[in-house]
């Protein structure tokens, strides 16, 4: 009997299951855990993906999951099929029900993967149109213009789109303002440009070093885009983020207390004492 090249088999397993929907790194690492009969890690799951990436297959980290959204290649639909889709996408417009506009985009989502070309989906309803509008500014590499409720107080912000995510169950941009990572809550969001600017091209990645100690270093839980980077004498362990937002990293970090440093950079510690600082005010007995 032939020899199975182990990872070779997790890759395709991990695709098969991108295939049917898009997962958290959680949900990722259980589900391939559950079909392959071996656990699966946070750092197993990251080779995997990236491997993918390498290969020319397109997965991405949206609304906080792991999305597969084209392959390298793909397979062809005859005419009689194609003709369907189209009736499919009319009737499904035209009825306008939520849950039959859903599952026909989830179709076409599949469909999309596995062939290799774009087939239209039902048009995105006016509500929607923010998300589409900050969708094709990050796939054209423009920068967008964002007006916003921050607080009591109106805002408007030239940007560079970097993803869609999640703010606890809330919906949210991440945009590169001014050098900085900043996350706006789509709830807050009143209107979206695209503008006429090209973007840097660069997205803000701003590597974060902590350093983790004592019993939190033996239970930490790698995030999808950390890596151990360091082990001390002492058990202690210095971990690199390279993407989270700022201030949810920080406000994360600030959970931790003494059990945790922030090593660098210098303006996240800085801004980490002004957070640890607040907080002692509240505590300001004589």
């Amino acid at each position: 009997m032939n020899k199975i090249n182990v990872s070779s088999l997790r890759v395709l397993q991990m695709l098969q299951l991108l295939f049917e929907k898009s997962y958290s790194m959680n949900e990722l690492t259980q589900a391939l855990s559950e079909i392959s009969g071996e656990r699966c890690t946070n750092f197993l799951l990251s080779k995997y993906i990236n491997t993918c990436r390498f290969c020319g297959i397109d997965i991405r980290k949206i609304d906080g999951k792991y999305t597969l959204l084209k392959l390298p290649f793909g397979i062809e639909f005859s005419d009689s099929v194609l003709d369907l889709f189209e009736k499919i996408n009319e009737y499904s417009s035209k009825m306008r029900l939520g849950k039959n506009v859903r599952a026909y985009n989830s179709l076409i989502a599949k469909i999309n993967r596995q062939s290799g070309r774009y087939y239209a989906k039902v048009e995105i309803p006016e509500e929607d149109k923010l998300i589409k509008d900050f969708e094709f500014a990050l796939e054209n590499g423009w920068k967008i213009n964002i007006k916003y409720r921050n607080n009591a107080a109106e805002e408007e912000i030239l940007c560079e789109p970097l993803e869609m995510a999640c703010d606890g169950y809330k919906l949210a941009v991440i945009v590169n303002y001014q050098g900085e990572k900043k996350k706006i809550l789509y709830s807050d969001i009143e209107e979206i440009t695209v503008s006429d600017i090209k973007s840097s091209g660069n997205l803000l990645s701003t590597s974060v070093i902590f350093t983790l100690k004592n019993a939190l270093a033996k239970r930490y839980t790698l995030r999808p885009d950390e890596k151990v980077v360091g082990i001390s004498d002492d058990g202690s362990i210095t971990v690199l983020n390279k993407t989270e937002d700022k201030q949810s990293l920080l406000n994360r970090l600030l959970k931790y207390d003494k059990m945790c440093e922030v090593i660098s950079p210098r303006m996240y510690r800085k801004e980490m004492k002004n957070l640890i600082d607040k907080t002692l005010k509240n505590y300001n007995i004589v």
